[in-house]
């Protein structure tokens, strides 16, 4: 074992120092394996995928954790794709770069000029899906990345001879199920296979995976979008508010969030709540009342990255400080 589900000594000092907030005590503690550090991470029920940089020569990595202690597989090969292709994880900025359906995960891999779509699970090697090249600034680019119950999505954007984008969503069996021109910001998905588009002009569009087309919002504002239970949750980037709206695209309500939120969030429907990160604190936004609270912060020094949630737990991931090469740390919700 590369690095212990149930760190009691960094669930000890995590309970006081990030945790401190809410009272709530660390159940696991994922750490980055030796030469590598956090890129990111996806959430979904009890399965946590872990995105890991390598520090110098090496190879990503990505290993799949059940959680809060239990098995752990690594899905990256020394003769498997990502290796092969070596880099960092990568996406335009803002998206995540990986997600896992329960088991299956999919993320996004660039080198150079030169990026890749791969998929695996326990049960599936590395499979190359998309690959792009020559990326500028403009693109052709990759990502972000979604993942739920049993659906892998990405986006995938190329250069047409005029200049503009041109591209769509990808599933993870390598077909197309939206198509649009311009670049994607952000996706969002739930279980139910509904999902929702940021463009880069802040409009929103709600479809399904098998083809319904639900609503569009031309001026949404929209920086970052969550999607669950057929309810959509938009970061504004207009105003430091979340606004959550119907499929058809209709405003059912809007809280005020922190000013410094950034361009993420997740949210549960169930449990009425949804989380975002700003600074070095994870928020959690209960969707009724609009009452927002600090459930968790980071040590000094340290980069906050992500925070998402399931049925029964919230993760965040942060690295840099006393966290060096990063953690995962996992919460009873």
């Amino acid at each position: 074992m590369r690095r212990g589900l149930f760190l009691a000594l960094a669930v000890a000092v995590l309970a006081a120092t990030s945790a401190q907030a809410s009272g709530r005590r660390a159940l696991a503690v994922y750490s980055a394996a030796p030469g590598h550090r956090i890129a990111g991470f996806s959430l979904d029920r009890k399965w946590l995928a872990l995105a890991e940089d390598p520090l110098g020569k090496g190879c990503p990595l990505v290993v799949l954790e059940t959680a809060p202690a239990g098995g752990q597989q690594t899905l990256t090969r020394p003769n498997g794709a990502s290796c092969k292709l070596g880099g960092r994880f990568w996406v335009r900025p803002g998206g995540r770069v990986i997600g896992n359906a329960i088991e299956k995960v999919l993320w996004i891999i660039r080198n150079g000029s030169t990026a890749e779509a791969i998929k695996a699970s326990p049960s599936e090697p590395e499979v190359v899906l998309r690959t792009v090249s020559g990326i500028q600034s403009d693109g052709p680019f990759l990502g972000p990345v979604v993942a739920q119950n049993w659906l892998r999505l990405f986006a995938s954007y190329g250069l047409l001879p005029d200049g503009t984008q041109d591209g769509g969503e990808i599933s993870g069996n390598n077909k197309e199920l939206w198509t649009a021109t311009g670049p994607v910001a952000a996706l969002g998905l739930d279980h139910d296979e509904h999902i929702v588009s940021v463009g880069a002009d802040g409009s929103i569009a709600m479809w399904h995976a098998h083809g319904a087309r639900y609503g569009r919002v031309p001026d949404a504002h929209a920086r970052a979008a969550a999607l669950d239970a057929g309810e959509v949750f938009v970061l504004r980037s207009d105003a430091p508010r979340l606004d959550i709206r119907r499929l058809d695209g209709s405003l059912i309500r809007s809280w005020p969030v922190a000013a410094n939120a950034a361009p993420l969030l997740d949210a549960y429907v169930p449990g009425n709540v949804a989380v975002y990160v700003a600074g070095s604190a994870v928020h959690e936004l209960q969707l009724e009342t609009g009452t927002d609270s600090v459930v968790a912060r980071v040590p000094p020094g340290s980069a906050l990255l992500d925070a998402q949630i399931s049925n029964d737990f919230l993760a965040y991931a942060f690295r840099g400080g006393p966290g060096g090469r990063g953690q995962v740390v996992v919460l009873r919700r």
